[in-house]
């Protein structure tokens, strides 16, 4: 289906907005009162989950496609901007060029989007399972990620060896451990998804692209030369060997 654009609602389903030419701006809700706003370029995606509210204004001309995903395929932080992914956009123009009518048409193509934003969106580094309720509750807010660790204490009213103990008891790696992986999965994936590696490193709270390149080298033991050319899909390279 093509649309041209709608006015705010949400679906009770995951789906893709893809920018097949022109430009689209998306408006999500946003930390304060101001919405956020996301402007999508020719070629670039928006994978938006469930229940999300969201509004879209295309430019004129624009062409852009909705398809449904999966209930099972929902972004990790309730949306990913998708700068560039070639394999999207070789299944968007091949749903275009099918134009599937039915649900038996549909599903293969729908199938591919899956299992293509499914890889993107896997975690480099493996995280265990929260248990407790205080480890969860940290690893729920974002700030402990930007934050030291004094800081993520206070804010949760633990000292810092107490947090230290419970992640170590619940997770069995440190809180410290916990925050890199998380850091590194995070900014990884914003990586395969076309965002510049300077920016998703300070995304994550990291200064820059340095910062984030020692610490993939430090869990993987790949060196900078290895990493420089192309970060994300070294460290891909390296976790299925």
């Amino acid at each position: 289906m093509v649309f041209t654009g709608h006015d705010r609602h949400s679906h009770s389903y995951p789906l893709l907005i893809h920018v097949v030419s022109g430009s689209v701006d998306v408006h999500l809700p946003g930390s304060g009162p101001e919405p956020t706003g996301i402007s999508l370029a020719a070629e670039s995606s928006l994978w938006l989950g469930s229940g999300v509210d969201h509004s879209v204004t295309a430019k004129p001309d624009s062409i852009m496609l909705g398809p449904r995903l999966s209930s099972q395929t929902e972004p990790p932080e309730g949306f990913l901007h998708i700068r560039r992914s070639p394999a999207i956009r070789e299944t968007i123009l091949l749903i275009l060029a099918v134009s599937p009518s039915s649900e038996a048409e549909r599903r293969p193509l729908r199938k591919a989007l899956d299992a293509e934003l499914n890889a993107l969106a896997a975690d480099d580094f493996s995280i265990p399972a929260a248990q407790h309720r205080a480890v969860r509750a940290i690893m729920d807010d974002h700030t402990s990620l930007l934050v030291p660790l004094t800081a993520v204490a206070t804010r949760h009213s633990m000292s810092p060896r107490h947090v230290e103990r419970i992640f170590k008891d619940d997770l069995g790696i440190s809180f410290v451990q916990w925050r890199t992986r998380t850091r590194l999965n995070l900014a990884l994936r914003r990586i395969r998804a076309g965002s510049p590696v300077a920016s998703a490193a300070r995304a994550v709270g990291y200064d820059g692209s340095d910062g984030l390149v020692k610490a993939v080298g430090r869990l993987t033991h790949l060196t900078r030369k290895e990493l420089s050319a192309d970060l994300a899909g070294a460290v891909r390279q390296s976790r299925e060997r």
